[in-house]
C-alpha cells in the first residue's frame, strides 16, 4: 500500500508537470533569495547614504559656525568702516580750517610785508638826506650852535625827537621781520600739516576701499559656499529617494515571487490530491483544468524591436548615435549611456528586460524619463530611457521584456530626437558611478 501511495505521488507530480507546463519555470528558492540579497544590497547603500547626509549635517553645522563667524566679521568691518568715515569727515573739517588759517597768513604776511617796504622806503630816505648834507649829522653841533639858552633847550627837544623817531622806525623794523619770520614759519608748518592730513586722509581712503573689497569677498565666499550646500543636500536627496524607491521596486518583485511560488505550490496540492482521488476511484479520467498563457498580443508598429535571448535587449531600433565613455567633442564630458537615432515618425521604446517602473516623471534634464530596476542572477541593475515624446508606464508598475513603455522623443536637454539609454550595474545615483557600456550586455 505504502509504495502504491508513493508511485502515485511520482506520478501526480509528472502528472503535473504535463498538465501544467509553467511549472517548469516555477518560482525556485534561489530567485526569492536573490531578491532578498538585492533588497540587502540597497539597504547597505541606503546606509551609505545616510551616512554622508551625516556627513553632510556636520558639515552643515560647520558652515552656519563659518556664517556666524563671518557674520561677526563683518559687524566688526562695518563699525571700522563707520568708524573710518567719521575720521574723514573730522579730517575734511580740519583741512578747510587749515587752508583758512594759511588764507589768513598769507594775508597777515602781505600786510607785515607792506609796512616793512614802507619803512624801507623812510630809512632810504634819511640815507639820501644825510648824503646830501655830506655826511653824518652831529647832534652835539646841533645843540653847540644854540643862541640862547631857550634855543639850547628847544634845539635838545627837537634832537631827542629826531633820535627817537630814528630809534622807533628800527625797533618796528625789527618786529615786524620777527613777526614775518614767525607768520612765514607758521605757514610752512601748516602748509606741512596740511600735506600731512592729505597724505593721512589718501591712506584712510585706501584702508577704506580694502575693508570693502574685503566686506565683499566674505559675502562672496559665503554665497559660494551656501549654493554649494544646497547642491549637495539635492544630490543627497535626490539619491535617497532613488534609493527607497528601487528598495520598494524590489521588495514589490520579491512579493509578487512569494506569491506566485504560493499560489504554484497550491496548484501542485491540488493536483496531487486530484491524482491521487482518481487513482484510488479507478475512474482513469484526467483533470479537466487547462492553463492558458498569456498570448503576447500584437505590438502594432513595426518598429518595435524583436525580443531577443540574453539578460536585456534593445529598446529600440535605430543607428548608435554617440557611443559610451568620454566624448571627444563639447569639452570632453563623460557620456554614461549611448544615444539611439530616430529614424521614423513613430519610434517605440521597450523594456530592456523584465522589471519595475521605480521613477516616471519630467526631468529638467532628462525631460520625460523612465527609470527600470531589474534583478537578474541576484545582481541588481538599472535602466534609465531619457528624452521620450510620451510615457506609457507610471511608477509602481510591472513591466515585461519587450514591452512597449513609450515613444522616442526629442525633451529636456536634448539637441535632437533621440532616446538616451543607461545600464547601470547596480542603483542609479547622481555621479553615475555604477554606469556601464550596454554595448558589453545588448547585442546591438
Amino acid at each position: 500500500m505504502k509504495r502504491r501511495k508513493v508511485m502515485a505521488l511520482a506520478a501526480a507530480t509528472a502528472l503535473s508537470i504535463g498538465i501544467f507546463p509553467h511549472f517548469a519555470n516555477a518560482v525556485s528558492d534561489r530567485e526569492i533569495q536573490e531578491k532578498r540579497d538585492a533588497i540587502n544590497a540597497i539597504r547597505s547603500k541606503q546606509s551609505a547614504v545616510q551616512n554622508k547626509i551625516n556627513n553632510a549635517d556636520q558639515q552643515i553645522q560647520k558652515l552656519q559656525t563659518q556664517q556666524k563667524t563671518l557674520s561677526s566679521e563683518i559687524d566688526k568691518l562695518d563699525l571700522a568702516v563707520e568708524e573710518t568715515s567719521g575720521k574723514i569727515r573730522s579730517l575734511s573739517a580740519d583741512i578747510q580750517k587749515t587752508k583758512q588759517d594759511v588764507e589768513t597768513l598769507k594775508r597777515e604776511i602781505a600786510e607785515i610785508q607792506e609796512r616793512i617796504e614802507k619803512r624801507n622806503e623812510i630809512l632810504k630816505e634819511r640815507v639820501r638826506s644825510l648824503q646830501e648834507s655830506g655826511g653824518v649829522i652831529s647832534y652835539l653841533e646841533v645843540l653847540l650852535g644854540s643862541q640862547s639858552f631857550s634855543d639850547f633847550i628847544d634845539r635838545i627837544s627837537a634832537v631827542t625827537t629826531i633820535f627817537e623817531a630814528d630809534k622807533q622806525i628800527i625797533r618796528e623794523q625789527q618786529a615786524d621781520k620777527a613777526l614775518k619770520e614767525k607768520k612765514e614759519k607758521e605757514l610752512t608748518d601748516k602748509l606741512n600739516s596740511l600735506q600731512a592730513d592729505l597724505k593721512e586722509l589718501e591712506q584712510l581712503k585706501q584702508k577704506l576701499n580694502e575693508q570693502i573689497n574685503q566686506k565683499n569677498q566674505l559675502m562672496a565666499n559665503l554665497k559660494q559656499k551656501e549654493q554649494e550646500h544646497h547642491e549637495m543636500k539635492m544630490a543627497l536627496a535626490e539619491e535617497q529617494e532613488l534609493l527607497r524607491k528601487q528598495e520598494a521596486a524590489v521588495k514589490y518583485q520579491l512579493q509578487q515571487l512569494m506569491e506566485k511560488k504560493r499560489a504554484e505550490e497550491a496548484a501542485k496540492r491540488r493536483v496531487v490530491a486530484d491524482h491521487t482521488y482518481s487513482s484510488s476511484s479507478s475512474s482513469g479520467s484526467g483533470s479537466n483544468d487547462t492553463y492558458s498563457g498569456g498570448s503576447s498580443s500584437s505590438r502594432g508598429a513595426s518598429n518595435v524591436p524583436p525580443v531577443t535571448s540574453g539578460a536585456f535587449m534593445r529598446p529600440a531600433n535605430g543607428p548608435i548615435t554617440s557611443g559610451f565613455g568620454y566624448r571627444s567633442f563639447g569639452g570632453g564630458e563623460f557620456h554614461p549611456g549611448i544615444d539611439i537615432g530616430k529614424r521614423g515618425a513613430v519610434v517605440p521604446v521597450v523594456a530592456a528586460a523584465d522589471g519595475y517602473v521605480f521613477r516616471s516623471y519630467l526631468s529638467s534634464s532628462y525631460g520625460n524619463v523612465i527609470f527600470i530596476t531589474h534583478v537578474i542572477n541576484g545582481q541588481v541593475y538599472t535602466t534609465v530611457y531619457a528624452h521620450l515624446e510620451a510615457r506609457l508606464v507610471g511608477e509602481g508598475q510591472a513591466v515585461r521584456k519587450g514591452q512597449v513603455i513609450g515613444y522616442m522623443g526629442n525633451t529636456g536637454r536634448s539637441t535632437g530626437p533621440h532616446l538616451h539609454f543607461e545600464l547601470h550595474r547596480g542603483q542609479w545615483n547622481p555621479a553615475k558611478s555604477n554606469a556601464v557600456n550596454p554595448l558589453d550586455y545588448i547585442n546591438f
